[in-house]
């Protein structure tokens, strides 16, 4: 009896800015993929994957509106597969870093590999690489912790007020459907309030927004804490709160440290 050969399913990220953040290995997936996927947000990588594989398709009109983001991203998933399922070899582009808040890509790969598949997901530079880049922050320096929003709220994550926070997808918390047609400002409001537990009212925080051309520039809009429900925000909004104090060092630690030959 003949074994169906396995298929192979290739995600990889665009990046954040047009062409610049798309690696060699990327490209060559996306030119030699006998079809490729993409949910990209800028118009020019919508163009620039079409023309460099004409075997292509967007998944935009997969949103439903009437749908949950969640149930959107499993609708998503299974056309992916539905699709992997006829076709040698897939690629799904996704924007920025392929796991990096891209929930539709990491539910194809594991939907994939239990229908028997073969799976590579290739790295993007993210908004978050952008950003670290963008206001000279080294992660390592104290720490960094970072959350979705919604999630950091719902489920109360303890997190360290001497370290860097990063809070994703701000201008959505709590929001279940169609962005478009409701206000973050609720969400914001109980995220301030808090975050006013650990920060005071003038404590600088960061809205962030990469660039997405070579000759842009990025958005680093600095407000006080208490002014966030006013601020501007985008889809792609990610909040940045630097340390508000210096953590004391364990002295014990520092001891046996100390008397390591």
């Amino acid at each position: 009896m003949m074994i169906a050969m396995k298929n192979t399913l290739i995600v990889v990220g665009a990046g954040i800015k047009f062409l610049s953040h798309l690696t060699t290995e990327a490209k060559a997936s996306i030119e030699k993929s006998d079809k490729v996927l993409y949910l990209v947000n800028e118009p020019a990588m919508k163009k620039w994957i079409k023309d460099t594989n004409p075997n292509s398709e967007s998944l935009d009109y997969l949103y439903d509106t009437n749908l949950t983001r969640n149930e959107n991203y499993l609708l998503i998933a299974e056309y992916i597969n539905q699709v992997l399922h006829k076709t040698k070899v897939l690629c799904l582009v996704m924007y920025g870093h392929p796991t990096l808040m891209a929930d539709p890509s990491i539910y194809s790969v594991n939907l994939a590999i239990r229908n028997g598949h073969n799976t590579y997901v290739l790295p993007g530079i993210s908004s978050e690489a952008c950003m670290f880049a963008d206001l000279v922050i080294d992660p390592s320096s104290c720490g960094c912790q970072s959350y979705e929003a919604t999630d950091f709220l719902v489920y109360e994550r303890e997190y360290d007020n001497s370290s860097h926070l990063i809070l994703w997808q701000v201008s959505m918390i709590g929001i279940k459907v169609n962005y478009q047609n409701q206000s973050p400002k609720n969400g914001l409001k109980i995220l301030m309030k808090h975050l006013l537990k650990k920060y005071s009212k003038q404590h600088p925080v960061i809205l962030y927004e990469a660039a997405q051309y070579p000759s842009c520039v990025p958005r680093i809009e600095e407000v006080a804490l208490m002014n966030l429900v006013e601020a501007q925000m985008s889809p792609i909004t990610t909040l940045y709160i630097p340390p508000n104090k210096v953590k004391e060092r364990n002295k014990l630690y520092v001891a046996e440290l100390n008397n390591i030959s």
